[in-house]
């Protein structure tokens, strides 16, 4: 065998190896639809998209932090398709192929095969694929839209228009650069930086680029009457605690959502050695010098649009992990022309070490995924269910665990947008039961006698009322199992009763579907009969 052969059979293996894991990560996906409950952020898009009237619903969705353009996609798709998980979740799943589609068919001509599809194992194997590809937010939609105004920008860069080149690359460009900036805040931050780099880049196309950003230009200012209209400035700053610790922790979250460190990281340092042989030899061609620039700033897109973020955070609280996530796929288009140049300067060593990559990362996910999902969201669903079974508890009012840091912050786990928030999430699943939400607070995951709705667990307690329940809980995370259990016991003794017999369902979902990952936030906690 011959050293072209072995090249093209190393090259042959990793596509096998790429198109094998991305047919697992497409059936693991289609079976997460149905087993996974909407969970708590799906839960205020669902909310939204179950109102009778379209006018209404875009009154609530303004005091959103991002633009209400998902969700009156969203109250159309629902309206025509239905509510279920299966139905709403299909609009993000069908969006999550068409970026695979994208990344594999809209690369520029010439741009090998490998390339595209380690890409593509990159992203089926991510985090953020994870999370969002069937999620009914905005994530899978914005990504499918910037990776469709990203390679739009990379042929308008790369090449004179001619007869054989299709002319619609403009117009594709501007519509989804304007649409990708309606959906999301921080896909507007990328929107610009797109057309900054087109105009930049190819400054004979300005006339293009001025347009996208003027579209672009146009939804900013629409948000920005959104924000000073309606925004909630007081909620914002408990969602997005902009103090560094917690900006710092999100920021990196975020980014390492991009994919695994055996696939991510030899994409990026084989970006790296493509860039660094084009400085230190130079590029003659025109048009080749302006791909690699376009896809330099492709790659740089993620920091750009957290950079971004982490300004506008300031002033508006909007920044968690998710809004560097928007830019990933800036960065993921980037990877496909980069990796393409580096196959190109080193024919041999790219593909054997992008060939490992894909097969060690295969065997490790192998190692674990089957061909059966784990739930990989919190379990509303089972949860009302649960409370359901009981009919003392039909139209009770339920106790929900709340946290406060200290007693001079109560306001955290009892105000009334608090109530609006418990009943959204606890209430979408149990229309029939009729139950509402009460808060019951605690002091740092402890008991606090001074909060507790003492009326309603002290008459549960003594068997004066026919509900069992205690309390639920899904949003106190940050304490163990253990501790929650053993703040229920001492309320329950508290209150005149025996500790003893307090019993507790956890509702367990996976962190990423993973079974070594066993996450217990949402539990509820019952009295057994004396």
């Amino acid at each position: 065998m011959d050293k072209m052969q072995l090249q093209r059979l190393i090259v042959r293996a990793g596509c096998a190896i790429v198109l094998a894991v991305t047919a697992l990560a497409l059936w693991r996906l289609w079976g997460s639809l149905a087993i996974n409950s909407f969970w708590q952020d799906e839960l205020f898009s669902m909310n939204l998209a179950r109102m009778p009237a379209f006018g209404p619903m875009l009154t609530v969705a303004a005091w959103d932090t991002h633009p209400p353009t998902f969700y009156a996609l969203l109250w159309g798709w629902t309206h025509l398709f239905g509510f279920d998980e299966v139905s709403a979740r299909l609009l993000p799943t069908c969006c999550s192929l068409g970026l695979l589609a994208a990344l594999t068919l809209l690369p520029r001509q010439g741009t090998a095969l490998l390339p595209r599809l380690f890409i593509v194992m990159l992203v089926v194997s991510s985090r953020f694929w994870t999370e969002h590809a069937g999620e009914v937010r905005s994530y899978a939609v914005v990504a499918l839209i910037l990776a469709l105004a990203a390679f739009a920008s990379s042929r308008l860069v790369a090449e004179a228009p001619t007869r054989k080149e299709w002319r619609g690359w403009p117009l594709l460009f501007i519509l989804t650069a304007t649409i990708a900036a309606a959906m999301h805040l921080f896909a507007l931050y990328a929107a610009t930086w797109l057309c900054l780099t087109l105009a930049l880049i190819r400054s004979d196309r300005w006339k293009i680029a001025v347009a996208a950003l003027a579209g672009v230009a146009t939804v900013g200012a629409a948000y920005l009457a959104q924000v000073v209209l309606f925004h909630d400035f007081g909620s914002s700053g408990q969602l997005f605690d902009p103090e560094p610790d917690f900006l710092r922790n999100q920021v990196m979250i975020g980014l390492r959502s991009a994919g695994l460190p055996l696939l991510l990281g030899p994409a990026v340092l084989a970006a790296g050695a493509a860039i660094a042989m084009a400085l230190r030899r130079g590029i003659a061609d025109a048009s080749e010098r302006r791909a690699l620039l376009h896809d330099t700033a492709l790659l740089a897109g993620p920091l750009v649009v957290t950079l971004v973020g982490l300004v506008v955070t300031q002033f508006v609280p909007s920044l968690n992990y998710r809004g560097p996530q928007v830019g990933l796929v800036l960065g993921w288009c980037g990877l496909v022309g980069l990796i393409d140049r580096a196959l190109r300067e080193f024919p041999r060593l790219v593909p054997a070490g992008l060939l490992a990559a894909t097969a060690l990362s295969a065997g490790w996910l192998l190692s674990w995924q089957g061909l059966r999902p784990l739930p990989s969201k919190a379990d509303f669903r089972g949860l009302a269910h649960h409370l359901a079974s009981y009919p003392g508890c039909r139209g009770a009012v339920i106790p929900v665990l709340r946290d406060a840091p200290s007693p001079e912050r109560i306001e955290l786990a009892t105000g009334e947008g608090v109530r609006q928030l418990q009943q959204e999430r606890f209430g979408y699943y149990d229309p029939l039961a009729g139950h509402r939400f009460l808060a019951f607070p605690l002091i740092k995951g402890r008991y606090a006698p001074d909060f507790v709705p003492r009326e309603l667990v002290a008459a549960r307690i003594g068997g004066r009322d026919p509900c069992p329940i205690l309390a639920i809980t899904a949003d106190v995370r940050a304490y163990t199992p253990a501790m929650l259990e053993d703040s229920m016991r001492t309320a329950i003794a508290a209150n005149g009763g025996n500790p003893a017999r307090l019993q507790t369902r956890w509702f367990i979902w996976y962190a990423d579907a993973r079974p070594e990952r066993p996450i217990r936030h949402i539990a509820a906690f019952t009295l057994r009969h004396p």
